[in-house]
């Protein structure tokens, strides 16, 4: 693959080329800081932006233009990363080499014209009661899903940090939100973000330079900010319990550790490993220990978010095994501490975590994510991060381990066991 950056003034425009996929696949970064009184907007507007458009005002004639581009795909997204909200737009079509003259033209224009060229009535938005609807009935099924859920209530608790906020919104500010202020929003996004655009695929790069420059509407210069990492949360001389209630089946068990004093190297391979025995798949310790030999839970994990400086454990448990599973949890973390840990432990973690990278690059929108993480982070390529994985030593997992430390713990329990306890 060869990487190329392009400074257009306003955004870099990444061209990847490549003869590994038939299509075009391509990726419109919008990031700035995380604020909790933004992510309701931000959230809509990637709904209303790909809703219709001047040259397409309606469902149909987007269904229309898109069968006539070979069946052109259009999404759209919102994550965070550290301490930025990302809103990301992307599109995959077939190449031209296997349609027709010129389609690529066409299907970039067609792309970009929703993003640009938005349907406005006297610097409002229109339509916009339908698609705060969908949001609205988003952010409420959020509930029905128990494991995510027990995170969100655990998260809130983090007063401050990016992560306490609930990523689809909050109800409250969704009422607030008029066609004129979204419009007004939707203005500052185009001035103020930063903005990274990835186009990957087997073309001409001079031809898209050129599309973009005419088609991509954005001419103003902004400052780089790329703080992602989020501040370390402060140590606790004791673990705090949260309880909550709700109707479940089976009590959620969510612990969050924090992490301390990692160095860019621990972060971007050393923890990642550690993450992966301790619960990052069936064959962890956690998996091993907690459910498979004592039968504690139903199932449990463990996720690691470098950036944002914390590891979370999560377990579906009977609401009787809550004290022993926390008790065994904790053991295994000492464990890990100690150097109880065998080689082969660590050679079957950096195995699945290579397999992944190679993988990644089989996806379009895997290759993309790399090459990002690289802009924002200058993070190895694929090559050098295999190899580093591979050195990763038994003696680097134990001294990161001394720097895992549970913070915070919530059980999401079935509100009846609470009322017979009254």
């Amino acid at each position: 693959m060869n990487f190329e950056t392009i400074n257009m003034g306003a955004y870099n425009l990444h061209l990847i080329k490549t003869k590994k996929f038939k299509t075009i696949t391509i990726d419109v970064d919008f990031y700035r800081e995380i604020k909790k009184e933004e992510i309701t907007k931000r959230n809509l507007l990637k709904m209303i932006l790909l809703d219709s458009s001047k040259n397409y005002k309606t469902e149909r004639s987007l269904i229309v233009e898109g069968e006539q581009l070979y069946d052109i795909k259009i999404s759209s997204s919102i994550s965070r990363i550290g301490g930025f909200s990302n809103l990301s737009f992307q599109t995959k079509f077939l190449n031209e080499k296997y349609t027709e003259k010129d389609l690529n033209e066409e299907s970039i224009i067609f792309f970009l014209d929703l993003i640009f060229n938005p349907q406005i009535v006297d610097n409002s938005f229109i339509h916009i009661e339908k698609q705060k609807n969908k949001l609205r009935q988003s952010i409420l099924r959020i509930k029905d899903n128990k494991v995510k859920y027990a995170v969100l209530k655990l998260m809130e608790k983090m007063k401050g940090k990016p992560y306490s906020y609930n990523t689809y919104g909050d109800i409250e500010d969704l009422e607030k939100i008029t066609g004129k202020t979204l419009y007004e929003y939707y203005c500052s996004v185009l001035k103020e973000d930063q903005v990274d655009v990835f186009v990957l695929g087997d073309f001409d790069s001079s031809k898209i330079k050129e599309i973009f420059k005419n088609y991509f509407k954005i001419n103003t210069f902004k400052k780089e900010n790329k703080k992602l990492i989020i501040s370390e949360l402060i140590p606790r001389k004791r673990t705090v319990h949260y309880r909550e209630y709700d109707e479940v089946s089976q009590t959620q068990l969510i612990i969050l550790c924090s992490l301390h004093n990692l160095t860019a190297y621990e972060r971007g391979y050393v923890i990642k490993l550690y993450n992966e025995i301790l619960g990052g798949t069936s064959n962890s310790l956690l998996f091993d220990t907690v459910r498979e030999k004592n039968s504690y839970c139903y199932y449990i994990n463990s996720s690691v978010k470098a950036y944002d400086n914390i590891l979370i454990i999560n377990s579906g448990i009977e609401g009787k095994n809550v004290d022993k599973c926390i008790k065994l949890i904790k053991k295994t973390l000492a464990n890990l501490a100690n150097g109880k840990i065998k080689n082969e432990q660590l050679e079957s973690a950096k195995n699945t975590i290579i397999s992944a990278i190679k993988s990644s690059f089989d996806n379009p929108i895997g290759v993309i994510n790399t090459y990002f993480s690289k802009i924002l982070v200058n993070s190895d390529d694929e090559k050098e991060r295999i190899e580093k994985f591979k050195k990763v030593t038994l003696k680097e997992i134990e001294a990161v381990s001394k720097k895992v430390k549970i913070h915070t713990i919530l059980t999401l329990e079935n509100k009846e066991e609470k009322n017979e306890e009254d």
